[in-house]
């Protein structure tokens, strides 16, 4: 720019050409102001650009470095305890043979961490374990693993997908029961009584259920739900607000999860994940202090 401001005896040559050409030569001064200009400007946007990024991958950076609080680290060693619970049992029951494991602790040690992500983030900012279901998490992301490891063979996913059916159909029975024992307690039913509500509950199955007790709440046997298996009496007491009738909820075990370490790697057997996948640093204890 400093280059193009004209100088006096420029002016004083200019102001002696004839007209037409004082007007060409001011045409083509505008022309380079107006250039140089707007070169300056791109420039100045592209040598902010990189600027803009770096500042952009900084703060990435330093989200991704924070430290993780008490409730994540305790999320993160209760999913890694229920993981190699479930390789565990696996185990027992597929028969892995050692290229099979290999092949499959690799693969989860790699994901573990980025498959369970929401789940870290919704137990560190609740307030409760209970809005969380850890195992059925857990359930599925082993499930989805044995899928995707080719070595292992169709009948031993068959054998894993009938064990995980036999939990579900136990646990329908252990939550059923329960409700149905609440329901007899409730209204006085009889055994043939008992038999009906099973049935009407079993129909009205919900996944959630199991969640509620194994969190430790049985679920409420809502009157609507049995009334057609009730007695004329029965419906008559269960429709009545205004009696003081007792609500049962009652524990359904301890809330308690397996623990495994961040640093402690994942088996089947005899077989760990390789070195060469990193693993999660334990956080440091706080420094002591000097006395």
């Amino acid at each position: 720019m400093a280059l193009l401001i004209p100088t006096s005896r420029f002016l004083r040559d200019f102001s002696s050409r004839p007209k037409a050409l004082c007007l060409q030569l001011c045409l083509h001064l505008a022309l380079a102001i107006f250039g140089t200009v707007g070169t300056s400007t791109r420039l100045s946007a592209q040598n902010a650009l990189p600027a803009i990024r770096f500042q952009a991958i900084q703060i990435a950076g330093a989200r991704n470095a924070q430290p993780l609080n008490d409730r994540e680290i305790t999320a993160r060693k209760w999913v890694r305890g229920l993981i190699q619970q479930e390789l565990n049992a696996l185990q027992s029951i597929c028969k892995l043979n050692p290229a099979q494991s290999k092949e499959l602790v690799n693969l989860i040690e790699t994901e573990w961490k980025s498959k369970f992500a929401s789940v870290f983030r919704s137990y560190s900012e609740a307030n409760q374990r209970g809005g969380v279901d850890f195992e059925f998490r857990v359930e599925t992301a082993v499930k989805t693993w044995m899928r995707e490891v080719d070595a292992i063979t169709e009948e031993q996913r068959t054998n894993w997908n009938f064990e995980l059916e036999s939990r579900n159909a136990l646990r329908r029975r252990i939550v059923i029961g329960k409700m149905v024992s609440d329901a007899e307690r409730k209204f006085g039913l009889s055994a043939k009584q008992m038999k009906e509500v099973e049935t009407l509950l079993q129909e009205r199955w919900k996944e959630a259920w199991w969640v509620m007790y194994r969190n430790g709440t049985t679920p409420e046997t809502k009157f609507a739900w049995i009334s057609t298996a009730l007695s004329d009496a029965q419906r008559t007491a269960g429709a009545d607000t205004s009696a003081g009738r007792q609500e049962y909820y009652t524990s359904g075990g301890s809330t308690d999860l397996p623990s495994k370490s961040l640093a402690e790697r994942f088996q089947i057997a005899d077989v760990q994940s390789d070195e060469s996948i990193q693993l999660q640093t334990p956080p440091a204890a706080p420094a002591k202090p000097q006395p």
